[in-house]
């Protein structure tokens, strides 16, 4: 017999690797199945490492609630009513200094995220382009950055990255990947992560951690996991993560986000 979560008052869900097949696309199938739940009355929050622009547009696109949790925790936000619910401001001198290095030294592309824009040192291999506001220098940005993303060619490049981050007390990354063109590192002030963006939500609501669900397949969702009553892993996610998950899904290629709620929750 399957056991209902009917004490549940809020779901927390990744995107890539999670909501989104490997098409990038979220089916009508799984837009149904989170409908269904938003009107029962659960809070269905997009919880990223994307930029709070990104997160806020599939958010929309897939009819989840009204709160956002983007760039791996460092800014949590209401965006129907336009309300800032927690922001981690990254320090302009650190923007500069990573900027100096990974720009100006190295040359690797670096994307930096505030709450409405997205800006970028170099757009030559972005297909939607239109997303992005180019920038010469870090002295063009002059809007609160909650998060760095650095791009590099390689892989293999991956240890000089670690060792500025080694000598950094104020930054870490809570994430970090091959993508489908570079290896990406995200970068966040020192203890920033989707568990920080998860507290500060639930406080802000009232709703208790055993209220929760964190579905994830990532390594930026342990830091989820740590902070929800019950953990969803994706069949498609990392074996490290299903080993403290409460759950194994189905893949991101099975609805698998989406067949989960529907038997446990609905």
């Amino acid at each position: 017999m399957i056991k209902r979560l009917d004490n549940i008052k809020m779901i927390f869900i990744d995107i890539d690797g999670t909501l989104c097949n490997t098409k990038n696309e979220v089916t009508e199938y799984t837009k149904n199945v989170l409908k269904n739940a938003k009107d029962k009355g659960i809070h269905i929050v997009l919880c990223s490492g994307r930029s709070n622009l990104s997160v806020c547009e599939v958010s929309k696109n897939v009819n989840a609630s009204k709160y956002v949790i983007a760039s791996n925790g460092a800014f949590v936000y209401n965006y129907i009513d336009d309300i800032d619910i927690f922001g981690s401001t990254m320090k302009k001198d650190i923007l500069e200094k990573m900027w100096n290095i990974c720009v100006n030294e190295i040359n690797w592309e670096l994307i930096i995220e505030s709450k409405k824009q997205i800006y970028i040192d170099k757009l030559d291999f972005r297909e939607e382009s239109d997303k992005y506001t180019k920038i010469n220098s870090i002295k063009d940005v002059n809007n609160s950055i909650f998060q760095i993303v650095i791009n590099i060619e390689s892989d293999k490049e991956t240890s000089k990255i670690e060792q500025i981050l080694s000598s950094e007390e104020e930054i870490w990354t809570p994430n970090y990947g091959i993508g489908t063109r570079t290896a990406f590192f995200d970068i966040n002030n020192k203890n920033i992560d989707k568990g920080i963006g998860i507290q500060h939500l639930i406080k802000n609501l009232g709703i208790k951690k055993e209220e929760t669900i964190g579905i994830g397949d990532g390594i930026n969702d342990f830091a989820m996991f740590r902070e929800c009553g019950i953990r969803v892993a994706m069949g498609n996610g990392k074996e490290e993560l299903k080993r403290i998950a409460d759950y194994i899904t189905l893949t991101n290629d099975e609805d698998g986000v989406a067949e989960f709620i529907k038997k446990y929750t609905l």
